[in-house]
C-alpha cells in the first residue's frame, strides 16, 4: 500500500495493488472561480500525481462538505466509471450538483474498495456528525489513519484504533480565536501516541494561504517541525509519499 500527499494542502493518493484511491481531491490552480468572497485558495502546482496515477484512481472519498474538500470541478474532471464514498449529506450535495458518478454511502463497519478495507470514524469537536475520519488497511495489516481536522481522542482510545501511519492537521487554526478548527502539535502528538503511529503526514498545511473573508476571522499558527520530529518521523512536503509492506 501506497500513500501520497498530492498537493500541499489536503488531497491524498492511497494505492494498492495498482489501483488508487483519492481522498477530498482538488485538482485546480485556484479553490474557487475569480470574484469568489467567502474563501479562496491558490496553488503554484496542480498536484504531484504522474499520469499513471492519474489513471490508476478508481475510487475517490468524500469527507466533508466544505469546499476545500467537496470541490465539484475536480470531481467532475473524473470518468463517470470513477465510484464517490462519502456520507448520505455529502452525496446529497454530489446530486445537487449533478455529478453523475455512482455515490456509496460508507457504513459504520467499512467496505472493501481497491482492495483495501474502508472504514469512517468518527472525528472530533466542532465538526462530528458533518464530517468523517478514516482507517484505510491492506491486506497485509497496514493501517492508514487520515483524519482533516481534529481526531477524536476518546473515541481512538475507546475502541483502541490503531495505525502505523497517520495524516493529521498539526498547524493550530482558531475561529474568532476561540473555537479550534485544526489541531496544533500537542494535540497532533497526543493522537499519534493513542494510534501507535510511526509516521506522520500533515494535512491542512499552511492554512494561512487560504484568503477571503474566512481568512479575516481565523488565528493561524506555524507547523512546529522542530517539536514534532523529535518524536516522530513527519512528511509535510507535496510529493512526500511512503510505501507499506
Amino acid at each position: 500500500m501506497k500513500l501520497l500527499k498530492v498537493d500541499n494542502y489536503q488531497t491524498w493518493l492511497v494505492e494498492n495493488e495498482g489501483k488508487g484511491i483519492l481522498i477530498d481531491p482538488w485538482l485546480s490552480k485556484q479553490l474557487q472561480p475569480d470574484g469568489s468572497i467567502f474563501i479562496q485558495r491558490r496553488k503554484a502546482e496542480i498536484s504531484t500525481l504522474t499520469d499513471d496515477e492519474y489513471k490508476d484512481i478508481k475510487a475517490i472519498i468524500i469527507t466533508a462538505p466544505f469546499e476545500d474538500h467537496l470541490h465539484i470541478e475536480s470531481i467532475k474532471s473524473f470518468s463517470k466509471d470513477v465510484e464517490i464514498y462519502t456520507s448520505k449529506l455529502i452525496r446529497k450535495m454530489l446530486v445537487k450538483a449533478g455529478v453523475k458518478n455512482s455515490i456509496y454511502i460508507l457504513g459504520v463497519e467499512g467496505i472493501e474498495i481497491c482492495s483495501m478495507h474502508i472504514k469512517p470514524i468518527k472525528t472530533g469537536f466542532p465538526y462530528h456528525p458533518f464530517t468523517f475520519a478514516l482507517l484505510v488497511e491492506d491486506n497485509l495489516g497496514n493501517k492508514i489513519f487520515h483524519e482533516g481536522h481534529i481526531a477524536r481522542s476518546s473515541f481512538l482510545k475507546a475502541n483502541n484504533i490503531k495505525a502505523d501511519t497517520v495524516i493529521l492537521t498539526a498547524e493550530e487554526v482558531k475561529l474568532f480565536g476561540f473555537l479550534r478548527l485544526g489541531m496544533d502539535s500537542k494535540r497532533t502528538l497526543e493522537a499519534c501516541n493513542l494510534l501507535g503511529a510511526k509516521n506522520l503526514f500533515i494535512t491542512g498545511s499552511n492554512p494561512e494561504k487560504t484568503t477571503g473573508l474566512i481568512s479575516k476571522f481565523l488565528l493561524t499558527k506555524p507547523l512546529n517541525k522542530t517539536k514534532i520530529e523529535s518524536e516522530i518521523k513527519i512528511h509535510h512536503q507535496a510529493g512526500d509519499s511512503i510505501k507499506l509492506s
